[in-house]
């Protein structure tokens, strides 16, 4: 061991002379980077080496090449001033033609290169170190070596689809070493770049990235040619005969063609989805491609034909189709490509759509692209993407001019898009399409664009029988809409009806039971009866409050703070409020269970020292009562990780219970 660490120091004291000699570092210096490298020398020597060990060398030796960058600064900078000086004394002197440049000037950063080889050779398999010497590497500027390093990286990883991006886009897009002059030049091979991405899905023929990437490459490539044609200022043909030895296009005619037709990215694109044949969203992101780049018109036609053909069932398609041309709506770009004028099909076979529409929506492009969408595919996911479109159609038209001066066509259009969200739910209740989630946005149409009293009317027959019935969202909105034609007691008595339709086991039934428990104080008449016996079953059904389903629903604490705001506001007695935290923090198991989000545990935090006030201005406060609240208080706090408010309530229990 002792002969090999000592062959490796011999080999670098040709680069340390060199760097002493031109005065970077001093030679007790020299002698310093040499002990410090013999010592991390034997530890990557030892039986079982460390990753820790590997990654300190390098960090040092990186610090030390930072040095070594400033120490070669200084000294130039002392000698150039040296050199004016002696050019006052004698101003026929020559300036002196320094190169700064010696064997100890790459020396450090060449050991790093060793030293992740080294670390990479040991543990092949860790990614991380590859990607390491790629990043030093490209800091360094060493170029000619980042190749190097991403082919071996993908000959042990040749599954990550990242790798293969990344080193295509360094043949194309980096710096590469110039044969013909040594050094360095911009922008690197499309060829290599394109065999890169070739092999990565040879390897990898589902990777979506990877196609993506190889049809964008393209589309770069494109823009590139471009670029140079109009550079250049000459025809195309010209521009096609500078193009470099590395190019595909072999004559002046393949050039034009290439450029103009763009066939390499539409090949691209056909052989992508004939290995990812069934994504709606992978198609789509090739259209988001595309508009990244100009004139790509044709190809985003021909892409949306391909949905067009290929996914006539999927309500993702005809809600990409309309998106597409209201885009170019609002671009005030024509409709191209004609597609759109065909009807859908598959397999080649057109397909005959019930066109029952009424003639005020025809000439619409949109809204006859929707309803042919509903025709072909009458699911209520289709009629929820429908409206979410129109919906959001809406807000861009009014976004693209003021509402004080939006023109009459555009008036009309939103009108007419308001009476084709109506239609969308006559035509949903004739067919008996339903969901508890098409059910709340028809309603909300209904009270948007028609009356209250529809609206309320819809959705209290949608809660008769179905899913509607067991959603709380459906009678929620249908108390929501019942406030708004009646007063806050309807609301109440429509929650009433909703605990008792949907089972104590759902969910849904702490939503109602926490909104009608809200609503309940906010009454003119209110039942104290009934708001003690709802607070006591919500403190019960607290631990099925984890389902996903409640997350945007007010916590347990939150509850109980209202309650006990609501009891403080009305000068209620302070036996009120203690009923209100025993029943929290004695009678129910909503403390022991762990787990609280950040909010959840403030709000406790909030309720805790209300109760505590509240005990506080009684003229003969019970200690047993806020040792009571204080010993939750830090139980809770300890149990969901919060420490230092434990502490904190700790120290104010001992200093409060004291002064008593």
């Amino acid at each position: 061991m002792a002969e090999q660490v000592q062959d490796i120091l011999d080999r670098m004291v040709p680069a340390l002379r060199d760097l002493m000699d031109r005065e970077i570092f001093t030679e007790s210096e020299v002698k310093a980077i040499v002990t410090r490298r013999r010592e991390y020398e034997y530890l990557l020597r030892r039986r079982m080496p460390r990753k820790s060990d590997y990654a300190r060398y390098i960090e040092d030796e990186k610090n030390l090449e930072k040095l070594r960058q400033l120490r070669t600064k200084k000294v130039m900078a002392r000698l150039a001033a040296k050199e004016r000086e002696e050019r006052k004394t004698n101003p026929d002197k020559k300036p002196t033609k320094r190169n700064n440049n010696g064997i100890g000037t790459a020396s450090i950063v060449q050991h790093i290169h060793l030293l992740y080889v080294r670390a990479k050779r040991r543990w092949t398999d860790d990614l991380t170190w590859h990607l390491q010497h790629a990043e030093f590497a490209k800091d360094a500027k060493s170029f000619g070596m980042l190749g190097k390093i991403y082919s071996e990286a993908l000959q042990v990883h040749p599954r990550n689809t990242a790798l293969w991006i990344e080193a295509a886009a360094h043949e194309y897009f980096g710096y590469v070493v110039d044969e013909r002059n040594g050094g360095m030049s911009g922008g690197g091979s499309i060829k290599s770049a394109r065999v890169l991405l070739q092999r990565g899905l040879r390897v990898n023929p589902d990777a979506q990235d990877l196609w993506l990437q190889s049809f964008c490459l393209e589309l770069h490539y494109i823009q590139k040619l471009r670029g140079r044609r109009e550079l250049l200022q000459i025809g195309l043909k010209t521009a096609t005969n500078e193009i470099d030895d590395d190019s595909d296009v072999e004559s002046p005619s393949l050039g034009s063609t290439f450029y103009k037709d763009a066939k390499l990215p539409r090949i691209i694109y056909k052989n992508a989805i004939k290995s990812v044949p069934n994504s709606v969203e992978f198609r789509l992101k090739f259209i988001e491609q595309c508009n990244l780049f100009p004139e790509t018109e044709t190809i985003v036609n021909e892409i949306m034909e391909s949905i067009q053909s290929d996914f006539d069932e999927s309500e993702e398609a005809w809600i990409a189709r309309v998106k597409f041309i209201a885009e170019k709506e609002m671009s005030g770009i024509e409709n191209g490509g004609g597609f759109l004028k065909s009807s859908p099909g598959r397999s080649g076979a057109k397909r005959k759509h019930e066109m029952t529409m009424n003639n005020e929506y025809k000439g619409n492009t949109i809204l006859e692209i929707l309803h042919q969408a509903i025709d072909s595919v009458p699911t209520p996911k289709m009629y929820l993407e429908s409206i979410s479109f129109l919906r959001t159609y809406v807000d861009l038209i009014l976004q693209h001019e003021d509402v004080s001066e939006v023109n009459i066509s555009k008036t009309r259009e939103i009108i007419l898009v308001g009476n084709f969200l109506k239609y969308l739910v006559d035509k949903s209740v004739t067919n008996g399409i339903s969901s508890p989630q098409l059910a709340i946005q028809c309603a909300s149409i209904l009270a948007d664009v028609d009356t209250p009293e529809n609206a309320v009317q819809y959705i209290t027959q949608a809660t008769q029988d179905g899913e509607c019935r067991q959603n709380a969202y459906c009678w929620m909105k249908r108390a929501e809409l019942k406030a708004r034609v009646g007063d806050s007691t309807s609301a109440c008595r429509v929650l009433r009806s909703a605990t008792k339709a949907i089972p104590i086991h759902d969910t849904g039934h702490w939503i109602v039971l926490s909104n009608l428990f809200l609503n309940l104080m906010i009454q003119p008449l209110i039942n104290e009866d009934e708001l003690s016996s709802i607070f006591e079953r919500l403190v019960l059904l607290s631990h099925r409050r984890e389902s996903s389903l409640m997350n945007d629903v007010v916590s347990l604490p939150t509850l109980a703070l209202a309650y006990v705001r609501y009891a403080t506001l009305t000068g209620k007695a302070i036996e009120m409020i203690r009923n209100i935290y025993r029943k929290l923090l004695l009678n129910s198991t909503y403390t022991k269970l762990t787990g609280k989000d950040e909010e959840e545990v403030l709000t406790f935090r909030t309720f805790i020292d209300e109760c505590i006030i509240a005990e506080k201005n009684q003229a003969s406060s019970h200690a047993s009562n806020l040792a009571c609240l204080y010993d939750s208080a830090i139980r809770f706090f300890d149990d969901n990780g919060h420490s230092k408010l434990a502490s904190s309530f700790s120290r104010r229990k001992e200093n409060e219970l004291r002064a008593l």
